[in-house]
Protein backbone atom coordinates (compact mmCIF):
# COMPACT_ATOMS: atom_id res chain seq x y z
CA UNK A 1 0.00 0.00 0.00
CA UNK A 2 2.97 2.24 0.66
CA UNK A 3 4.47 1.64 -2.46
CA UNK A 4 1.35 2.30 -4.63
CA UNK A 5 1.13 5.70 -2.31
CA UNK A 6 4.55 6.76 -3.59
CA UNK A 7 3.62 5.86 -7.04
CA UNK A 8 1.04 8.14 -7.17
CA UNK A 9 3.21 11.10 -4.85
CA UNK A 10 5.75 10.88 -7.47
CA UNK A 11 3.77 10.77 -10.98
CA UNK A 12 1.96 13.72 -9.21
CA UNK A 13 4.85 15.66 -8.55
CA UNK A 14 6.43 15.01 -12.13
CA UNK A 15 3.34 16.31 -13.46
CA UNK A 16 2.85 19.22 -11.23
CA UNK A 17 6.62 20.43 -12.08
CA UNK A 18 6.23 20.10 -15.60
CA UNK A 19 3.32 22.35 -15.97
CA UNK A 20 3.20 24.58 -19.15
CA UNK A 21 3.44 28.64 -18.31
CA UNK A 22 2.53 30.88 -20.80
CA UNK A 23 5.40 32.88 -22.55
CA UNK A 24 5.32 36.54 -21.79
CA UNK A 25 5.13 37.70 -25.38
CA UNK A 26 2.88 35.40 -26.22
CA UNK A 27 0.18 36.73 -23.35
CA UNK A 28 0.64 40.09 -24.74
CA UNK A 29 0.35 38.93 -28.15
CA UNK A 30 -3.01 37.60 -27.50
CA UNK A 31 -4.34 40.79 -25.55
CA UNK A 32 -3.38 43.12 -28.84
CA UNK A 33 -5.34 40.54 -30.90
CA UNK A 34 -8.28 40.13 -28.67
CA UNK A 35 -8.43 44.47 -28.52
CA UNK A 36 -8.12 44.80 -32.56
CA UNK A 37 -10.44 41.28 -32.71
CA UNK A 38 -13.35 43.60 -30.35
CA UNK A 39 -13.19 46.38 -31.92
CA UNK A 40 -13.51 44.92 -35.25
CA UNK A 41 -10.42 45.94 -36.73
CA UNK A 42 -9.53 43.48 -38.93
CA UNK A 43 -6.52 45.59 -40.93
CA UNK A 44 -4.94 45.52 -37.13
CA UNK A 45 -4.86 41.95 -36.58
CA UNK A 46 -3.44 41.21 -40.31
CA UNK A 47 -0.56 44.17 -39.38
CA UNK A 48 0.22 41.72 -36.39
CA UNK A 49 0.94 38.76 -38.80
CA UNK A 50 4.53 38.54 -40.64
CA UNK A 51 5.38 39.45 -43.74
CA UNK A 52 5.24 35.86 -44.54
CA UNK A 53 1.95 35.32 -42.45
CA UNK A 54 0.60 38.09 -44.76
CA UNK A 55 1.46 36.44 -48.38
CA UNK A 56 -0.52 33.73 -47.55
CA UNK A 57 -3.36 35.36 -45.45
CA UNK A 58 -3.62 38.74 -47.42
CA UNK A 59 -5.72 41.82 -45.91
CA UNK A 60 -8.79 40.46 -47.71
CA UNK A 61 -8.68 37.21 -46.86
CA UNK A 62 -7.95 38.14 -43.27
CA UNK A 63 -11.43 39.94 -43.05
CA UNK A 64 -13.16 37.45 -44.84
CA UNK A 65 -12.20 34.89 -42.28
CA UNK A 66 -13.21 36.19 -39.63
CA UNK A 67 -16.26 37.48 -40.95
CA UNK A 68 -17.06 34.02 -42.60
CA UNK A 69 -15.27 31.64 -41.52
CA UNK A 70 -15.66 32.47 -37.33
CA UNK A 71 -18.50 34.25 -38.07
CA UNK A 72 -17.10 37.25 -36.04
CA UNK A 73 -20.61 39.07 -35.60
CA UNK A 74 -22.44 36.25 -34.09
CA UNK A 75 -20.12 34.81 -31.82
CA UNK A 76 -19.42 38.58 -30.32
CA UNK A 77 -16.65 40.02 -28.53
CA UNK A 78 -13.61 37.62 -27.17
CA UNK A 79 -14.73 37.36 -23.30
CA UNK A 80 -11.35 34.99 -22.59
CA UNK A 81 -8.98 33.67 -23.33
CA UNK A 82 -7.32 30.40 -21.84
CA UNK A 83 -3.86 28.63 -22.33
CA UNK A 84 -4.84 24.72 -23.04
CA UNK A 85 -1.32 23.97 -24.25
CA UNK A 86 1.87 24.37 -25.67
CA UNK A 87 2.75 22.72 -28.90
CA UNK A 88 6.66 22.57 -29.69
CA UNK A 89 6.87 26.57 -29.48
CA UNK A 90 3.41 27.97 -30.21
CA UNK A 91 0.17 28.16 -27.79
CA UNK A 92 -3.08 26.75 -28.14
CA UNK A 93 -5.82 28.28 -26.67
CA UNK A 94 -9.40 28.18 -25.52
CA UNK A 95 -11.44 31.46 -26.37
CA UNK A 96 -14.77 32.41 -24.83
CA UNK A 97 -16.94 34.35 -26.94
CA UNK A 98 -20.04 36.66 -26.12
CA UNK A 99 -21.79 33.51 -27.97
CA UNK A 100 -19.80 30.68 -28.04
CA UNK A 101 -16.25 29.06 -27.42
CA UNK A 102 -13.45 28.40 -29.89
CA UNK A 103 -9.96 27.21 -29.45
CA UNK A 104 -6.93 29.46 -31.66
CA UNK A 105 -3.78 28.11 -32.20
CA UNK A 106 -1.11 30.54 -32.49
CA UNK A 107 2.84 30.92 -33.46
CA UNK A 108 5.12 33.42 -33.05
CA UNK A 109 8.31 34.54 -35.45
CA UNK A 110 11.40 35.89 -33.35
CA UNK A 111 10.02 39.69 -33.73
CA UNK A 112 6.74 38.57 -31.89
CA UNK A 113 4.83 38.93 -35.11
CA UNK A 114 1.96 35.93 -35.96
CA UNK A 115 3.98 33.82 -38.56
CA UNK A 116 0.53 31.05 -37.66
CA UNK A 117 -2.75 31.05 -36.73
CA UNK A 118 -5.66 28.71 -36.80
CA UNK A 119 -8.50 29.47 -35.31
CA UNK A 120 -11.74 27.33 -34.54
CA UNK A 121 -15.16 28.21 -33.69
CA UNK A 122 -17.67 25.82 -32.11
CA UNK A 123 -20.99 27.58 -32.94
Amino acid sequence: MKRILLIIVAVLSFSLGYAQTEKANYKTVISDFQTNYNNGDFESVYNMFNANFQKTLTLEKTKTFFKTNINAEALGNIKAVELKEIIRTGHNYKVTFQNGVGEAFFLLDNNNKISGLQMYSSK
